[in-house]
């Protein structure tokens, strides 16, 4: 399955599970991931199905972070796993064809150590406020030896904003994620912002 190029759409609970993934297709982006860390199963199921929902009304591609039973259960189009989740080989081996697995990465060890996925994400690659307990940033220099080394499709994750996406625009990186700068602003920021990475 084709990955669509540039942005790649990630929710967040400071937004609304569910507000954020109804921002982000409103925006035009063609995956959105779900992510809610604090849901329990049952409410997360809940939403996985109505974002199911809006996905296929958009056109867009549909991920699960973490939970590839949710995934399944919600018939996404594919889960994003980390380094502490059930391996992407594990998981290829109970889900259909096509079924997307992503992966995050945070060294150049973890991405020459990667298989079984159809992309992987790359980073922090700044400082960020998403996630209570992030990895060590690895700054542009290491992240671009990162996506030069993967054998898959790389999406740029971490602290990235409108002011300084001009430093990643050069990495021949697939896309790149922005959860909190773009879900705090409009579609016109967000469309600047694509605007700089294209260009």
């Amino acid at each position: 399955m084709d990955l669509p190029k540039g942005f790649y759409g990630i929710t967040d609970e400071r937004f609304g599970c569910l507000e954020s993934a109804k921002k982000l297709l409103d925006f035009g982006v063609k995956i959105v991931q779900l992510r809610c860390k604090k849901l329990t199963g049952r409410e997360f199921l809940s939403i996985a199905d109505e974002v199911r929902k809006l996905t296929e009304d958009y056109g867009a591609l549909f991920i699960v972070d973490d939970r590839w039973d949710i995934a399944l259960l919600s018939d996404a189009d594919g889960v994003h796993v980390g380094d502490k989740d059930i391996s992407p080989c594990r998981i290829r081996e109970s889900v259909k064809e096509n079924f997307i697995v992503g992966l995050s990465t945070h060294s150049v060890e973890e991405v020459l150590k990667a298989e079984c996925c159809d992309y992987i994400g790359v980073g922090p690659v700044f400082p960020t406020t998403t996630k209570d307990k992030p990895h060590p940033t690895i700054g542009v220099k290491l992240a671009k030896k990162m996506v030069e080394l993967s054998n898959y499709p790389a999406y740029l994750i971490g602290g990235i904003k409108l002011e300084n996406i001009d430093k990643i625009k050069g990495i021949s990186a697939h896309g790149f994620v922005s959860v909190y700068d773009v879900l705090s602003h409009d579609k016109d920021y967000f469309e600047r912002m694509i605007s700089i990475w294209k260009n």
